[in-house]
């Protein structure tokens, strides 16, 4: 489940293309029309047929076949105003596809498109009485990790840069899918998303604008894993939004929610990662 055009990408690619290389069905659900992607200038309707266009090739090159990439068409930096809405079309979709494992964006993302999937995501799950895994993928979270208690601030006290990143390392054990012999095909599936990371004759060339995914955004693409933790299992870092208020415990202060107790399934491309002795790192 991806709240944009590209986040299916940057997020799950490593986790797609190992299931469909086993035979695995994997369905791609776009939950954003997209048209307000930044700063591209194309008028909206011709912007959402474009995105969608580049979503189903990025999706073929990670092997995921047409059909089996749906879009919901839910209006882009609003989501979080059709939260229901979004739960009722996926927990249709879990009934009528009936997935082993669901990955959803991160419920401490920052970005409220992101957050607002997740929690779409967790109504759909209960709604649908959904009994396999579900996993939360991370693509804003990198660009404030450790910092995620300050995002969108400019505090600059001891608590925040020192405190709290040590206490993120601490959080949980996330699920690594290894990325070895992939990165290359991930990055060619995101080179079809070309309004958002430019091309030499799309994109940023098209729209005479720079492209909005760069940086942070791209850095786990040099990563050797891709980046898993159980649904919940960063629930005291979320941010405050309307949908979470009197939530009890939901918000940043708020203590974490219980995670899923489902271990990893077997051929699921998941593991538990090896300690920092066997890699020789701390973090993915």
């Amino acid at each position: 489940m991806a709240p944009h055009p590209d986040d299916e990408t940057l997020g799950c690619a490593i986790a797609v293309m190992r299931k469909r290389a086993m035979g695995t069905p994997v369905t791609v659900v776009m939950v954003s029309d997209g048209a307000k992607a930044e700063p591209v200038t194309l008028p909206p309707d011709e912007l959402v047929e474009v995105r969608e266009a580049e979503t189903r090739a990025a999706c073929a090159a990670l092997g995921v076949g047409e059909t089996d990439v749906l879009f919901l068409g839910f209006p882009d930096a609003e989501l979080g105003q059709s939260i229901d809405a979004i739960a009722t079309r996926l927990a249709e979709i879990i009934r009528a596809r009936g997935p082993a494992q669901i990955l959803v964006p991160a419920s401490c993302e920052g970005h409220p498109d992101h957050d607002a999937t997740n929690e779409a995501a967790i109504r759909a799950v209960a709604a649908s009485r959904f009994a396999g895994q579900v996993l939360e993928y991370t693509v804003w979270l990198w660009t404030h990790w450790p910092w995620t208690r300050g995002y969108g601030s400019r505090d600059r006290s001891l608590t925040r840069l020192l405190v709290e990143p040590v206490r993120r390392l601490r959080d949980c054990r996330p699920l690594l899918v290894d990325g070895r012999g992939l990165r290359e095909r991930q990055r060619r599936a995101l080179a079809e998303h070309a309004t958002q990371v430019g091309s030499p004759d799309r994109g940023a060339a098209a729209t005479g604008d720079e492209v909005p995914v760069t940086g942070p955004l791209l850095a786990t693409l040099r990563s050797r894993y891709e980046v898993y933790v159980h649904a919940g299992a960063l629930r005291h870092l979320d941010f405050p939004r309307p949908w979470r208020d009197g939530a009890g415990g939901r918000g940043p202060a708020g203590s974490a929610a219980s995670t899923s107790p489902h271990p990893p399934r077997a051929g699921s491309g998941l593991s538990s990662p090896p300690t920092a002795k066997e890699t020789g790192r701390t973090n993915a």
